[in-house]
């Protein structure tokens, strides 16, 4: 399922006012509009209503997301070196100041090293310390550190199955 954020998502103040089901293709889309939750909680911000039919965005909040978010990302993408599988995917929001990216993934090469298990827990070690490179891991980040660990230990009982022959 894919989940699609009308305006600002992931950042503190704003909440799910509505949820509505969508999508052409065979993938679930979960499309939430959010509104921030300013001094009347009604979807207007520091006195100022909603414009169009979107909520005032919290320009300073929205900035300090991206830059976080970009901050994260950019430590993951250059503790992995060759084992980033892919460029930085950010998930944006558009804003009045343009694009801010509220999330972002980078696809991880988990597969073994053929034939060669001192490589393969190289390339493991390298993704388990990409993993934890922003010093705030997400959930996701912890799971491509357990991957990489159970890369690590599969390695390490074939390079004792090596040394034992």
């Amino acid at each position: 399922m894919r989940i699609v954020y009308d305006v600002p998502g992931h950042v503190p103040g704003l909440r799910a006012v509505s949820v509505v089901r969508g999508g052409r293709s065979s993938e679930p889309v979960l499309v939430v509009r959010l509104a921030e939750d300013g001094p009347s909680g009604n979807g207007e911000s520091a006195g100022r209503p909603a414009e169009a039919g979107f909520p005032a965005i919290n320009s300073e909040r929205v900035r300090a997301r991206d830059a976080a978010v970009r901050a994260h990302e950019a430590a993951h993408l250059s503790t992995l070196g060759p084992y980033a599988a892919s460029a930085v995917l950010y998930d944006t929001v558009a804003t009045p100041d343009g694009p801010a990216a509220v999330g972002g993934r980078i696809a991880v090469d988990l597969a073994e090293v053929p034939g060669d298990p001192e490589a393969t827990l190289r390339k493991a070690r390298v993704i388990l310390a990409a993993a934890g490179a922003p010093g705030d891991p997400s959930a996701a980040d912890a799971r491509v550190a357990a991957e990489a660990y159970r890369l690590m230990a599969k390695a390490v009982a074939e390079l004792s199955v090596d040394e034992r022959a």
